[in-house]
This record gives structure tokens, C-alpha cells and sequence, in this order.
């Protein structure tokens, strides 16, 4: 994401190689916060007004060279916005948990076992 956020060239099969890994971390980010339902619509805001103003350069022959700059700022302040969304979003969960009382590698996988005193 980061590269794709950064990078000089913006093209939209970047954005496609990120979506597919997407779904791996899905679970964990919070998308219902207000917050990211903000940076998703500033997203979408940017994406539009980029898509708008390179259709006038391209397609129309507008000089419309400043306005591509100012959307291509805003799709980049966009795209940092919803990584810091993602990000503070993000839950941490610990897929091990080692039990407390063991200092030793490996000594949380093995089975304890009790013995009795006789």
C-alpha cells in the first residue's frame, strides 16, 4: 500500500495488486469506525475528482494541467489518510499464547504432565 501510495506513477492496476490481499487482513481492521468510513468517502471523493479532471486533460484536450495536480494531491493525502485509518484500526491478536510459567523454547507445546506425589 505504502508503495503504491507513494509512488511517482499513479495507475489504477496498482491499487488492484493490494485489494487482492486485502481479504488476509480484512478480519482485523475495524471498518465501521467513523473514521474510516471517512477516509473511505475522502477516497472516493479523490479518486472521482482525479478521474474527472485527467478526463478534461486527455480526452477533452483542456488545459486542465493544474487541476490534475491539485486532485493528484488530494488522491495522495487520501491514500495516507486511509493508511493511517487502516492502521490505527488495526487489531493485534496473538495467535500463541506460551504459557506464563515456561522460559524454555518449545516447553509450551508439550503437554504437561502432573505428577503425583506418593
Amino acid at each position: 500500500f505504502c508503495f503504491v501510495a507513494f509512488n511517482k506513477v499513479m495507475t489504477a492496476q496498482y491499487f488492484t495488486w493490494y485489494l487482492c490481499l486485502l481479504p488476509l487482513c480484512s478480519d482485523r481492521i475495524q471498518w465501521s469506525s467513523r473514521r474510516m468510513l471517512m477516509s473511505l468517502s475522502l477516497l472516493l471523493l479523490s479518486i472521482l475528482t482525479w478521474l474527472g479532471s485527467a478526463f478534461t486533460l486527455e480526452m477533452l484536450g483542456w488545459r486542465s494541467h493544474r487541476q490534475v495536480w491539485m486532485a493528484s494531491v488530494l488522491f495522495f493525502v487520501a491514500n495516507v489518510n486511509l493508511l493511517v485509518a487502516i492502521l490505527n484500526g488495526y487489531r493485534v491478536e496473538r495467535m500463541w499464547a506460551s504459557p506464563s510459567n515456561t522460559n524454555t523454547p518449545g516447553e509450551g507445546w508439550k503437554k504437561k504432565q502432573k505428577v503425583k506425589a506418593t
